[in-house]
């Protein structure tokens, strides 16, 4: 082998080391493409695919996008008229001074995305891109409203279309860059997201969203997902995470939340690292006495789930979903995000979903979690979301990396392992089950309990009787 091809493959070894420390030292994930693995995965990635309009340079000349193409445009000139009109400029005088906004950022802007996604882009057409398709997206999110799509010249299947786009991990645009052009114009950005995510209810009903103690998110997406991973506290899900694992004892939870995860003996930590379920669904917890409810407080926190042990039942709280034809898709960008490289998540919406695999099996288990109040199914038939839950699991990451059994790995967050601990032990003991059993079979109407209180009324009247005529006096 010549020295000058060793050197060569010398420097690609270096080359690949210097990128790769590079990249580890950027703190924020980069826009990109869903994970090629699942992109191969054809039954997975149609709903990672724009329908009708695109935002950000990686599906920008889909030719099937054209009809987005016209409304960013149309939207994007409307945005600006109302710019000059605060301003006190015209149209075009508005379009320079936002666009040089842009322009000065570039540098800084490219790199919030992957290589391949700004591919073929020169920083002139590259600005142009960004800054139609913030102006738009911006736009649309302050005047989206499911009872008057017109006001964006949309009819209402388009809207709900578009609306889906949205939040597709490869429709994403920096929430840096939407907030240069917030800023330039003095309108709030979180107010504009909440209205989006609210389908209009914010400005319809002029709504002021309070704060939350997030870490500012870095789309769109990232965006919906803190939504539904943080409590009313405030309290951020991955900083409760950390508090809960440094925690030790029995020191009180800081979310108001039920203790009981904090509470754990030791017995909890060995089954911890073999987690082996006897239970397969809601369906084998409801014989043994277990019953769904939905959370009383934070009732739309993903994170917030518990479970009470007592004598002759059990009670798994559970966060209330509202399922519809847009969960399918927003579900499977949580995971494809998650699942990015440069995410450094914990793959907590993985974690609770397959938590929430393992309580559904079938259509049966549906219709308890619908009759519980935890499921809203305006999705389908109860077959299709049992299906939508079993095909997550197919393709969730925390079933992948399973040694020893297919539900060791079910979640990488330790709140969801230790909920399933608390109601294996409830399931596996012996004289609960029975009770419970004894208690579901024999009293499970209040018709079995009249009887059975007659029947006991009989028999005292009958020893009565009986005791009088022995000893009459």
């Amino acid at each position: 082998m010549t020295h000058t091809l060793m050197d060569k493959r010398i420097s690609q070894l270096k080359e690949a080391q210097l990128k790769f420390e590079q990249n580890s030292k950027i703190s924020i994930p980069k826009i990109q493409r869903v994970p090629k693995f699942l992109r191969q995965n054809e039954r997975f990635y149609k709903y990672c695919s724009p329908k009708i309009i695109s935002f950000g340079p990686i599906h920008h000349n889909n030719k099937c996008l054209k009809e987005g193409e016209q409304y960013k445009l149309l939207w994007t000139s409307t945005f600006l008229e109302e710019y000059g009109k605060e301003i006190n400029q015209d149209g075009n005088q508005a379009c320079k001074l936002l666009l040089n906004k842009i322009e000065d950022n570039i540098e800084e802007l490219k790199n919030m995305f992957t290589e391949d996604a700004i591919e073929g882009f020169n920083d002139n057409d590259l600005a142009w891109i960004l800054f139609v398709d913030g102006c738009s997206l911006l736009h649309f999110m302050g005047n989206v409203d499911d009872q008057y799509p017109e006001g964006l010249n949309l009819k209402f299947d388009q809207l709900m279309y578009i609306w889906r786009d949205v939040s597709l991990l490869e429709n994403q645009l920096p929430y840096q860059m939407l907030e240069i052009i917030c800023n330039e114009r003095g309108i709030d950005l979180n107010f504009l997201v909440n209205n989006y995510q609210g389908m209009g209810a914010c400005k319809r009903y002029g709504m002021t969203m309070i704060p939350l103690k997030n870490p500012k998110p870095f789309h769109i997406l990232d965006s919906s997902r803190l939504m539904y991973l943080t409590s009313d506290l405030g309290i951020d899900v991955e900083e409760q995470g950390q508090m809960e694992t440094q925690s030790e004892g029995n020191e009180p939870n800081q979310t108001g939340e039920n203790t009981t995860l904090n509470q754990e003996d030791d017995d909890d930590e060995e089954v911890l690292s073999c987690n082996w379920n006897t239970y397969k669904s809601i369906r084998d917890l409801k014989i043994i006495g277990i019953r769904v409810k939905p959370n009383k407080t934070d009732a739309w926190t993903w994170s917030n789930v518990s479970f009470k042990s007592k004598w002759l039942s059990g009670e798994l709280r559970l966060p209330i979903f509202l399922f519809n034809d847009v969960t399918p898709y927003f579900f499977r960008n949580l995971i494809a995000y998650e699942m990015c490289p440069d995410v450094r998540y914990n793959y907590e919406c993985c974690s609770f979903f397959t938590f929430m695999d393992s309580l559904v099996d079938n259509a049966e288990d549906v219709k308890e979690l619908r009759l519980a109040g935890v499921f809203q199914n305006l999705l389908g038939s109860d077959e299709e979301l049992a299906k939508l839950f079993n095909d997550l699991g197919d393709d969730l990451p925390t079933k992948m990396y399973c040694n020893n059994s297919y539900t060791d790995a079910v979640a990488y967050s330790r709140r969801y392992l230790l909920i399933k601990v608390q109601i294996e032990k409830h399931y596996t003991n012996k004289w609960k089950t029975w009770l419970a059993q004894a208690y579901n079979t024999h009293f499970n109407t209040p018709w079995a309990m009249i009887a059975f209180l007659a029947a006991m009324l009989a028999l005292v009247l009958t020893f009565i009787q009986t005791w009088c005529a022995i000893y009459p006096k």
